[in-house]
């Protein structure tokens, strides 16, 4: 029996027991209290259409509990910021690959936001009733990227969407060719495509951006960079060459302390959170 059966099985055993209730307690109070009864019946039947909606919300979203009482309740009517990114793991050795944020002044895996297919954004528009992002620039290169400010009400639609796979980007290889082929890390002629192994996703809970100011949920699909010998000795004599201004190399105990070095008690360069997060698969604040 499919899940959604199993929901209306379930509901429809909690209205017979509902009825039945109800069955005594008039049995039981019709004659002594009439206007109590009445007052009684007129309440359920008022309140049994809303937990009828409660039962069936928790039952569909049983695993993200949590997130449907904050958005279908707690924030109904607040605007929920997205950020849809992939981000890909490169590791030598004990380091990982990390390049410079285009706009803050951090260093993050390789990787970036997701973009919707041409024609998509309309679509989005007129389902979700989504917005363009009003924290950051969503023109020129930042056209048609997965950041956008979704009412609440629709939060868990917009997630399904996306998990689905249908009307946005798939392939994982823009953002890579953007950050280390066309500004020359590595060649094109090494790296003319490259394999990746599918590790999971993060995503944050419904939160409070510290930068923008608005409600958000970041979430990030992490893939392992599956490197060809050839492409592997070039990361090899990448990391040989040290870091940049552009690129950094990281081992876990700097990236877990966002940049901090205990060797040398210093803060050479600062780690966005989600580094943090993709590397361990885990959100943390």
């Amino acid at each position: 029996m499919s899940s959604k059966s199993n929901r209306y099985v379930i509901i429809a055993l909690i209205a017979i027991i509902y009825l039945l209730a109800m069955a005594t307690f008039f049995e039981d109070e019709a004659q002594s209290n009439f206007w109590l009864t009445v007052s009684v019946a007129l309440t359920i039947s008022i309140l049994a259409p809303l937990i009828a909606w409660f039962i069936d919300g928790l039952l569909q979203n049983i695993k993200r509990f949590r997130l449907w009482f904050l958005t279908k309740i707690w924030h109904r009517r607040s605007l929920i910021r997205f950020s849809m990114s992939y981000i890909y793991r490169i590791r030598v050795s004990d380091k990982y690959l990390l390049v410079k944020n285009s706009k803050w002044n951090f260093y993050q895996p390789v990787g970036g936001v997701y973009k919707v297919l041409p024609g998509e954004m309309s679509r989005l528009q007129e389902k979700y009733n989504v917005e363009l992002d009003k924290k950051l620039p969503t023109n020129g290169e930042k056209r048609d990227d997965l950041r956008l400010m979704v009412p609440a009400s629709k939060a868990l639609e917009f997630l399904d969407w996306f998990d689905s796979g249908k009307g946005r980007e798939i392939s994982h290889w823009r953002e890579f060719c953007e950050e280390l082929v066309r500004n020359e890390v590595l060649e094109f002629k090494v790296f003319p495509h490259v394999n990746y192994r599918y590790a999971g996703y993060v995503q944050t809970p419904l939160k409070k951006s510290e930068k923008l100011g608005c409600l958000e949920i970041l979430k990030y699909e992490v893939y392992d960079l599956l490197p060809s010998n050839e492409q592997e000795m070039a990361l090899i004599e990448l990391l040989k060459k040290g870091d940049t201004d552009y690129i950094k190399w990281a081992d876990e105990i700097i990236i877990n302390n966002l940049g901090f070095s205990q060797v040398d008690r210093n803060e050479p360069y600062d780690i966005g959170a989600h580094t943090k997060w993709t590397m361990n698969m885990k959100y943390s604040k």
